[in-house]
């Protein structure tokens, strides 16, 4: 991918975070896999590979606008479906405030809801560690 296909990327990514502020901007994109499109840039290493220097960027944007969507009632179903929980939990640790903002969106939008609470409870390591709360308490004794 050369840089004009990732500043295009960046740019279509600005376009989705400001749709995706209202209900309106957020219907059209339910039940057509958006939610999945955004998981696949956000975690798969080839994703990474290929946008070098501007998959930052290109993380956040992605994490606003699924952050965006779990606001809406139906976009928090297909989040947590999704496990989108689980998949955004790791950029609480990025030193990007941003990063670390729109990941803790989610969690807050994504955990009103029961399921959303379990798969916050669930997510655990080999010792049966809650890694989604360890990771919360990381943060605030860091403060």
């Amino acid at each position: 991918m050369n840089k004009d296909d990732s500043q295009y990327l960046i740019y279509l990514l600005e376009a989705f975070v400001n749709l995706t502020f209202s209900d309106l901007g957020i219907e059209p994109l339910l039940g057509k896999n958006a939610i999945e499109q955004f998981i696949k840039i956000l975690y798969h290493d080839y994703a990474r590979k290929i946008l070098e220097e501007k998959y930052e960027k290109i993380a956040e944007l992605c994490l606003r606008v699924l952050g965006n969507m779990s606001i809406n009632h139906e976009g928090k179903q297909e989040c947590i479906e999704h496990k989108v929980i689980a998949r955004s939990y790791v950029y609480l640790g990025e030193k990007s405030k941003e990063l670390r903002l729109n990941a803790s969106l989610i969690l807050m939008s994504c955990s009103i809801h029961l399921e959303g609470k379990n798969q916050i409870v669930d997510e655990v390591d080999e010792h049966s560690n809650p890694l989604i709360l360890l990771a919360i308490i990381r943060i605030l004794q860091s403060k």
